[in-house]
């Protein structure tokens, strides 16, 4: 199959566009709490949820960047974000280590997935790991769908098809250059194959002709923390992240990332950390 380019021009207006606030932007003229973040805890509904009960309990407004986790990390740098939530570990590690960062925090995790469309259920039957399954699909020229945008899935997805011994650069693996949403909609039109965190898929499922091919598997476990900048770091509000990234530690913050998506989905999309 010719490697093809899928080049998506509609984003979500929180990728693309002025980022958004949930209330107001800033308490009569005060500049808002500037919240960097992976697409798949906005895509999921969890900010919905988290945002408002932290406005409310401290009187602090947040705007949201859904850019993935790989641009949350350099506008954390850059001085154009104060806090970050992430799932690239490796990367979240390395900022702190080289002083880009002051402190990540675990906050909560789930598990990667990897779906595709049910009519092809027979190119993974059987695989006894998640290298048997990309094989598989490899083998069958199974067109893969990836993020391809620097955002923690696809730092994961590259680590996952090196330890298969398999090109994350192959021929029937198109690339969308997009959010986890977004790219999970291209998969389902294109009947192809894709890794995705289980809440945005499971949040997401009654509009995709997809289902879950492989998962359990401790090995695609999927942490999510904050990333803090250093208190002295120009321009940024390291005071309203310390409140913030507190708040979602809280026994309050902690009930809300274990109960949602319960009543809606009938399973919990996060466990918080102990």
């Amino acid at each position: 199959m010719t490697r093809r380019l899928v080049h998506l021009l509609l984003f979500f207006g929180l990728v693309l566009g002025p980022a958004s606030c949930f209330g107001s932007c800033g308490d009569e003229g005060g500049a808002p709490l500037r919240l960097a973040t992976t697409t798949s805890v906005y895509d999921s509904g969890l900010l919905a949820v988290l945002i408002p009960a932290f406005e409310k309990r401290t009187g602090y407004r947040i705007e949201v960047a859904a850019v993935g986790s790989g641009k949350a990390l350099k506008r954390l740098a850059a001085g154009e974000a104060d806090v970050a939530i992430t799932h690239a570990p490796g990367a979240e590690r390395a900022a702190v280590d080289e002083g880009r960062a002051a402190r990540r925090t675990p906050l909560m995790h789930n598990h990667f997935v990897i779906v595709g469309p049910p009519r092809h259920l027979e190119l993974v039957a059987g695989a006894g790991d998640f290298r048997a399954v990309l094989r598989g699909l490899a083998k069958a020229e199974a067109t893969f769908v990836s993020r391809r945008d620097g955002s923690g899935t696809y730092m994961r997805e590259q680590a996952l098809w090196k330890a298969a011994g398999l090109s994350a650069e192959a021929d029937f693996i198109i690339a969308t250059e997009s959010g986890m949403a977004k790219t999970l909609e291209v998969a389902s039109e294109e009947g192809a194959f894709a890794l995705s965190d289980r809440a945005t898929f499971i949040s997401r499922r009654d509009d995709l002709d997809l289902a879950i091919v492989y998962q359990d598997d401790d090995e695609l476990a999927n942490v999510y923390s904050a990333v803090e900048p250093e208190v002295d770091a120009a321009g940024v509000d390291a005071e309203a992240a310390r409140a913030f990234v507190e708040f979602l530690r809280s026994a309050q913050g902690r009930a809300l990332i274990g109960a949602y998506g319960v009543d809606r989905f009938g399973e919990s999309l996060f466990t918080p950390e102990g």
